[in-house]
């Protein structure tokens, strides 16, 4: 037990249990207790304001990003398409037109080695031009 101050006695209202004087509690139906819960209520509601802002702030940008997201997914569809085409295109033009012939894993494998990216390009327009004069 802890030793006793002097002039403190557990009748001065010291509540060891919870830790509060009971000179901090207030008795209801006094002013400064209706103020004290007048500003609380007002914390309360302010906080609680704030937290529905962020909340809905939120949900606005999921939204958002949501849509943005679709619209990249659509973006993606059509342009697979369009490659799609236009590898189908340049497949069919160089092998007709100039005697070349490319199949599927021929192209993807020029189309995707980094390091040669320029070396596939200027290929493929030197094929799109037809044979030197």
């Amino acid at each position: 037990m802890a030793p006793k101050m002097e002039g403190l006695s557990s009748e001065s209202g010291d509540d060891s249990s919870t830790g509060r004087s009971s000179s901090r509690r207030l008795v209801k139906n006094t002013e400064e207790y209706r103020k004290r819960r007048e500003r609380n209520n007002l914390a309360v509601k302010k906080s609680r304001l704030k937290t529905k802002m962020k909340t809905q702030q939120m949900m606005d940008r999921v939204t958002q990003l949501k849509t943005e997201n679709d619209e990249l997914e659509e973006n993606i569809k059509i342009l697979t398409k369009e490659l799609s085409i236009l590898k189908d295109m340049f497949v069919a033009h160089a092998g007709h037109a100039h005697g070349v012939k490319l199949n599927d894993a021929d192209l993807v494998k020029m189309l995707c080695e980094d390091s040669d990216v320029d070396e596939g390009v200027s290929l493929l327009m030197s094929l799109s031009q037809g044979p030197p004069l």
